[in-house]
């Protein structure tokens, strides 16, 4: 009787520890997830072409019309997040983790124009329009508190840096220009020796352009903070499932834009008549990527734009990069996020 006393008094304690360890939250993990973001606490959004500026113009063929200059209001930070994490709980609850993330952002308007104006009796428009995203891998090491790995469902928070490591802006404008106010911005450097021959012959014409560009924005290194708050539903002792709220706070400096895609085009009967007019053959009427200078092509931003920096589309200086002030993005974004996770118990 005694034996069979201790013997089971043995096997209940063995029972319980073992039920004790497997519940236990200790050790290496891995997970993955992936879910939407919007935009939180928006700010402006810069606009790396002035071709395009932030204005809105309504217009009316009369002349009359109505002007408004509005600030792009946003977060780069709202869209589709990826991400891949490994952890270690060093006990049941608290740990540390390094997350991996991929940001695939939403396409916005950030900058547009309408324009018409009456050149005599004819209305002419200028209108333009610049859509952006982002592409940016980001890494985050956090620490990690949780709520008691007994239960079926334990609840979870995590926080910590956000690292952008890689990634760009990309920028797409259109732009339909009656007026000629493009061509004139663009053509000493596009086009000097068209550009010089107009101005000896003394011929003042509007030359309309339609423009397509493409570029890139790289930003400089920053830093941000994240913060998650979940729940975990418990499978098994190895597997469990879990949704998160996920709060990031990130802003990013410019650095450079460069194109990557450019495209203009004259009409060729125009061309035909300053042909003509400028004793010139063949002008060119298309213009591609390859016929960018360097001013056109690469922009950097700075912090102070002095009377030495190069920030006006001068033919001395065109093989040199564009200067303009420097701006901020914001990344601001909360967002919802599901999962799965496998513990290494």
């Amino acid at each position: 009787m005694r034996k069979l006393l201790l013997f089971s008094v043995l096997f209940f304690l063995m029972t319980t520890v073992f039920a004790q360890d497997e519940a236990l939250n200790k050790g290496l993990y891995f997970g993955f997830k992936s879910g939407y973001s919007i935009a939180a606490a928006k700010s402006t959004v810069g606009s790396p072409r002035s071709e395009v500026g932030n204005r809105l113009i309504v217009s009316s063929e009369d002349g009359t019309y109505t002007t408004s200059t509005k600030n792009p209001f946003g977060s780069r930070g709202a869209g589709l997040t990826f991400a891949g994490s490994v952890g270690y709980m060093f006990s049941d609850h608290f740990g540390i983790e390094m997350e991996f993330s991929f940001l695939r952002s939403s396409k916005i308007l950030d900058a547009s124009r309408n324009e018409t104006i009456l050149d005599g009796t004819t209305a002419k428009t200028y209108f333009a329009e610049q859509y952006s995203y982002t592409n940016m891998f980001r890494a985050a090491p956090m620490l990690v508190v949780s709520g008691n790995p007994n239960k079926k469902f334990t609840p979870y928070a995590k926080f910590g840096v956000l690292l952008p490591l890689a990634g760009k802006t990309i920028v797409e404008v259109n732009i339909k220009d009656e007026t000629g106010e493009l061509a004139d911005q663009l053509l000493p450097v596009l086009n000097t020796e068209l550009a010089d021959s107009l101005i000896s012959k003394g011929i003042d014409i509007s030359i309309p352009t339609e423009s397509y560009i493409k570029a890139k924005t790289a930003g400089a290194f920053s830093l941000g903070f994240t913060a998650k708050m979940g729940g975990a539903y418990n499978i098994n002792k190895n597997w469990s499932i879990f949704g998160e709220v996920e709060v990031t706070m990130l802003t990013i400096k410019a650095k450079e834009t460069e194109f990557v895609d450019f495209s203009a085009e004259v009409p060729e009967a125009l061309a035909a008549i300053a042909e003509t007019l400028l004793e010139i053959d063949n002008i060119q009427y298309e213009y591609g990527f390859y016929d960018l200078p360097e001013v056109l092509r690469l922009s950097r931003y700075e912090d102070e734009i002095t009377e030495s920096s190069n920030s006006t589309y001068i033919a001395a200086r065109k093989n040199e990069p564009y200067q303009q002030l420097t701006f901020r993005d914001s990344y601001n974004a909360v967002g919802l996020l599901f999962g799965f996770r496998y513990n290494f118990n």
